[in-house]
């Protein structure tokens, strides 16, 4: 059974949320603007109250889904209706009745319309309110019973009450003809003329958010100037529900459905005329039977311009959002610092071919073999310090350092093809008549397969149509086919015929070792000459970050003795989590066997949860004392919110601010076989590369878990022990 608390939760989220919904946020502070303006009018707020808290009852009683009723997605459409239907008639028994099976008419048309835009994966935007208050709006002038407002139809109020003479009290005052226009436009869209109503709501949306707010200027300046520019009445767009059109379509295209930047900003702007052209043309058409159009032409608009988008093969302008976070900065940050971490990362993550340290002898576009079509291939040796890649006289194949050495999977997949006809070649002798030599093909994914060549004949560990991972040992390197001295060939291409155009494909991870310092690459090519190896994982590491589904984590504050525990989840989309129960937190995560990290966090900056998020924001599963690890954090989780709110504005055009992520190991009890790991980490919050705000972290592994960490925050430090 549900607690109090949770439903009365549930119902209040599900009430403000119906109202915020509306300009597609999840902000309860700007939810009782809205609400607080609807009820300038009593009889117009007291409708639309009415009508979202039947609609979420009903949504309930006939079990629909839960989440969505709490979110407001029925409620938001029913505001409308209820606000429209109290602004036309006047109240009486009949009005009651048939108000109640507008609701009921409206969820129906919801949960209908849904079902068919869900498919392409579509908005329903405000459709159910248009077709609901059409379908009433034709049928009502057959009811006798049933009385128009002529106060409301004909904007009359009385101004011997105190409550309108309030809402009204701006409306005197004299502001620039846009600026006045843009405050009643805001307020038109819940069927009222008010100047504070607007200078309220946008207060409220610069709350919520500053792209947000920007949005809906731009987009009502947009509208201003090209009704100016054809010669428009401007004063039409703050009638009812008319110039809303282009503010929630400058929210929607702008920065709600696609990630905020330039080319979503000029495409408001582009798309501006298109709206006027359909905003007349459906008026005209629903006037014939007395109609208005209301917000018609912005549902249109929206939806038919998210369909187009969808049809496209790449998005190189305009990003769809993927992840809906009701908030344009939240979306744009996240976005950006996942752009930074992963945009040239492969679905598959692709190893170097062998164990130990060798040398890219020929690299892509190389100067011997790897020309035209065959371009891009890497080939490997061998070399001892004096750069030789043979011992004693290097007349034999023996004697080359390379030969006979394992030639690893470097991805899972299955073997397709295994050529093992072809004799080892004496050295500098080469068989051109079969080039390849003896090679294995293996088909990772649809697409692509991996070739590797030159092997030592007889050597196959596997057989086709075996499964490998990757790591599995497949053969030895040899020196057959066009091969002068033993090496290994390696490339990636699209079909699984032998010698077949080479694709462009970066190794995940790798370490390339220079003056005997090692740098970690991570989803690069390796460049001709570097000395390069795969990253060797540390046990102590792998287990301590081995986090699966149901696993717990629980620290004790040393000071307060205060405990904190985390459990392991994997949602419906199979990403795995830390959630804390006590803080309602969440903190995705990912473990590629070479590296942990976070990718996102939702829920409460101050608690536990989020200060290891920052901790442990990106941690190397090896061993490497040498090797510093950086990324990028999204600004909305760690800044100072004062430059924070300056920066929301710039966001979507440039970046003034940052965060970032340094960690790095700095002891091991035993370099090669460690039970005690020591390590830093920090995070760093600067502006035009000032230092604003830093964290560091101190970490001790030990016992195969984190065995320590500590937070230290200006003079202030706080220890938690992991408990056993």
């Amino acid at each position: 059974m549900q607690q109090p608390q949770n439903i009365l939760k549930f119902w209040t989220d599900s009430l403000l949320y119906s109202y915020s919904q509306l300009f597609f946020s999840l902000n309860k502070p700007f939810a009782f603007i809205i609400l607080a303006v609807t009820f300038f009018d009593i009889k117009i707020g007291a409708s639309g109250f009415a009508a979202v808290v039947l609609i979420n009852i009903l949504a309930l009683l006939f079990g629909l889904n839960k989440e969505s009723i709490r979110q407001g997605l029925y409620g938001f459409n029913a505001l409308l209706l209820g606000i429209a239907l109290g602004f036309t008639y006047q109240f009486s028994s009949s009005f009651g009745i048939l108000f109640l099976f507008s609701v009921l008419l409206l969820l129906v048309i919801t949960v209908g319309i849904n079902g068919f835009f869900e498919k392409n994966n579509l908005p329903y935007l405000v459709f159910p309110f248009l077709f609901t208050f059409w379908i009433i709006s034709l049928a009502g002038v057959n009811f006798k019973n049933l009385q128009f407002d002529t106060n409301h139809l004909y904007n009359l109020y009385d101004t011997s009450n105190l409550l309108n003479r309030f809402a009204h009290s701006l409306d005197t005052i004299r502001l620039p003809a846009f600026l006045a226009v843009y405050f009643k436009t805001l307020d038109g869209i819940f069927f009222q003329s008010s100047t504070l109503g607007g200078v309220l709501i946008s207060i409220g949306l610069l709350i919520h958010s500053r792209i947000t707010f920007t949005l809906s200027i731009i987009g009502f300046i947009s509208a201003y100037a090209f009704f100016k520019f054809f010669g428009a009445d401007t004063d039409f767009l703050s009638y009812y529900l008319v110039g809303s059109n282009f503010i929630l379509m400058a929210i929607a295209i702008g920065g709600f459905f696609i990630v905020p930047n330039i080319f979503s900003y000029l495409m408001v702007v582009l798309l501006t005329p298109i709206l006027i052209l359909l905003l007349f043309c459906f008026g005209k058409l629903v006037s014939v039977v007395q109609l208005s159009g209301y917000t018609i032409s912005f549902s249109i608009l929206v939806t038919m311009f998210l369909y187009f988008l969808h049809q496209r093969w790449l998005q190189r302008y305009l990003h769809l959002v993927t992840i809906q976070y009701y908030s344009a900065e939240k979306t744009i940050y996240k976005y950006l610092s996942s752009s930074s971490r992963f945009d040239n990362k492969q679905p598959l993550k692709m190893a170097l071919p062998f164990w130990g340290t060798w040398k890219v002898s020929q690299g892509y576009d190389g100067t011997i073999t790897h020309l035209g079509d065959w371009s891009k291939a890497l080939d490997f040796v061998i070399e001892d310090e004096q750069g030789k890649t043979f011992n004693n006289d290097g007349t034999k194949r023996e004697y080359f350092y390379c030969y006979n050495k394992p030639v690893l999977a470097p991805m899972d997949g299955y073997v397709h093809t295994i050529i093992n006809t072809v004799d080892d070649n004496d050295i500098s002798d080469v068989n051109t008549s079969k080039n390849w030599g003896n090679t294995i093909i293996i088909s990772h994914a649809e697409g692509l397969f991996s070739q590797i060549s030159h092997i030592k004949k007889d050597s196959f560990k596997v057989n086709s149509g075996d499964y490998v991972t990757k790591g599995t040992m497949l053969a030895a390197c040899g020196n057959s086919g066009r091969s002068p001295e033993p090496h290994i060939h390696f490339q990636l291409q699209s079909t699984p015929k032998s010698g077949e155009k080479t694709l462009h494909y970066p190794v995940a991870y790798f370490i390339e070792t220079k003056n005997n310092k090692s740098y970690l690459k991570i989803s690069e090519v390796p460049a001709q000459d570097s000395y390069i190896s795969n990253v060797e994982t540390t046990p102590l590491l792998e287990n301590a970050f081995g986090l699966t589904p149901g696993k717990r984590l629980s620290f004790i504050e040393q000071d307060t003795k205060n405990k904190t525990e985390w459990e392991v989840f994997t949602d419906a989309w199979n990403r795995s989590y830390l959630y804390c129960a006590q803080s309602k937190s969440y903190a995705y995560f990912t473990n590629d066997e070479t590296m942990f990290y976070f990718y996102d966090f939702e829920g409460d900056k101050d608690s536990l949860l989020f200060y290891f998020y920052l901790a442990f924001y990106r941690v190397l599963l090896g061993y490497y004392p040498d090797i510093q690890t950086n990324d990028q954090l999204p600004l909305i989780h760690f800044n100072n919110k004062a430059v924070t709110f300056i920066q929301d504005f710039f966001a979507p055009f440039y970046l003034f601010t940052k965060a970032s992520y340094q960690s790095n190991f700095i002891f091991a009890d035993n370099t090669y076989a460690p039970e005690i790991i020591e390590m830093k980490s920090k995070v760093t919050a600067s502006v035009f590369n000032t230092r604003l705000n830093e964290i560091q972290f101190d970490i001790i592994l030990k016992d195969n878990q984190i065995h320590q960490f500590s937070i230290q925050q200006t003079n202030h430090k706080k220890l938690y022990l992991c408990e056993h």
